[in-house]
């Protein structure tokens, strides 16, 4: 109950704006449609392009509350609440997720318009979408709160994300890369995300079992959790 009502607060505060709301249907909008009218067959791509939108959307989310929050000294009275660090930090990332998710399905039902197949396994998909947006939602908390200033926060992400979209198989399947390269893909935590989403939506999967690709967004989400509530802990 403490999460939700600390999550109601977040959404309250900096999701149900007008601002929140546009960037987040405009962001994947603008970015999905670049590819879709660059590619024309969207099928393979699909995947990709939502996990980015999530990725981008959980994470900038998330950085900028903490950064709004560090900056303006009003971090500091969710921890004087009757609350505990994993319940700030448990709101946190369902705000991101949530968020994530709404992203998510804004660039789907966009991309549903290019694609020429229907989608594999829906249930499935929304899933991938939740436990991959909490593994983003969770990294960046982690590293919002390990950065000392605030503003280095987004800096920080950048360094993260960019080289992940490359990464990851989201633009380019890994299997056209050579061996060396595929070793760097699995260490990406967004490669786990694209391959299950593609398996969700198409029936098929470039590298890795869809079993394994659960298993390990389900683990980074606790590990970034649980880096989280130690990194809060260690600050306050």
């Amino acid at each position: 109950m403490k999460i939700l009502v600390i999550a109601e607060k977040e959404l309250k505060e900096y999701i149900l704006k007008p601002g929140s709301i546009s960037w987040g249907i405009i962001f994947p909008l603008v970015f999905t449609l670049a590819f879709a009218v660059r590619f024309g067959d969207v099928d393979h791509l699909a995947p990709g392009l939502m996990s980015i939108s999530i990725l981008f959307g959980t994470t900038s989310f998330v950085s900028s509350s903490i950064i709004f929050e560090r900056r303006l000294r009003t971090f500091e009275r969710l921890l004087v609440a009757p609350v505990k660090r994993v319940e700030i930090v448990g709101a946190k990332i369902l705000v991101g997720t949530l968020f994530g998710l709404f992203v998510g399905a804004v660039s789907f039902l966009i991309l549903r318009l290019f694609m020429a197949y229907r989608v594999w396994n829906p249930l499935l998909l929304i899933t991938f979408m939740f436990v991959s947006g909490t593994a983003f939602s969770g990294l960046a908390l982690w590293v919002s709160l390990r950065v000392e200033n605030p503003i280095n926060a987004m800096t920080w992400l950048n360094l993260i994300r960019l080289p992940m979209i490359f990464t990851s198989g989201a633009i380019v399947s890994l299997l056209l890369f050579p061996h060396w390269f595929i070793v760097v893909g699995l260490i990406t935590p967004m490669t786990y995300a694209v391959d299950g989403m593609r398996y969700a939506m198409l029936g098929y999967y470039d590298v890795i079992n869809p079993i394994y690709d659960l298993l390990v967004t389900v683990l980074l989400s606790m590990l970034f959790t649980y880096l989280s509530v130690e990194e809060l802990r260690r600050l306050y």
